[in-house]
């Protein structure tokens, strides 16, 4: 039940975000040789910089999560940061301090996700996990860098460099990440990514 009243929040925010000039995307990506496998997220910007984020099987696996915040700005939109405030519910449940930051300069790019879930009940663990990404656009259409994924959690500290490579179709992308890649235990993510503007008819 409480999973429906999380999807119910974030339908209210849709309804009164679509009011006004914003971005709505959707992420899904493809975990190989973990679990969960897939990972959908659907985020929603406001004309005023409000954020939205709904994830599923990020936290865990079967969790919903729901994340807002704002989008602050620095010179013409090159660098900004996303403070948010989060609350999971299934086999993880717990509230999450967040942010993400994104910067670029001529071809090359900076992005960050960072969070710290704390754990309100005995069956879930608190954790911090960073996911974080320097890469160079070659030219329109791709795109490739270093990414590196860092979890700590109880006695866990795990720290995953790896290579991404990405191709982009107008608002579409598809980035394809290894980690750990000269590592017999390495794994592959494949992702996609849309995102749509949207403007009120007046």
């Amino acid at each position: 039940m409480k999973k429906y009243s999380l999807l119910f929040l974030f339908s209210i925010a849709v309804h009164s975000y679509l009011h006004a000039q914003e971005k709505i995307g959707a992420e899904v990506y493809n975990y190989f040789k973990t679990t969960p496998a897939i990972q959908p997220i659907i985020h929603l910007q406001s004309a005023k910089n409000w954020y939205a984020e709904l994830r599923y099987n990020y936290e865990d696996a079967e969790t919903f999560s729901l994340y807002g915040g704002k989008k602050f700005t620095i010179g013409d939109d090159k660098f900004s940061i996303t403070p948010m405030l989060g609350y999971s519910i299934g086999k993880f449940n717990g509230a999450s301090l967040a942010f993400n930051a994104e910067t670029e300069f001529q071809q090359f790019f900076l992005s960050s996700q960072t969070q710290y879930s704390l754990a309100t009940q005995k069956n879930s663990q608190s954790f911090f996990f960073s996911w974080s990404e320097a890469g160079y656009n070659v030219c329109d259409n791709f795109y490739t860098g270093l990414s590196v994924q860092y979890t700590a959690q109880k006695e866990l500290n795990e720290f995953k460099p790896g290579v991404l490579v990405g191709f982009s179709f107008k608002n579409i992308l598809l980035p394809v990440y290894v980690f750990n890649p000269f590592q017999p235990g390495r794994s592959f993510i494949v992702g996609l990514v849309y995102e749509y503007s949207y403007k009120k008819k007046r």
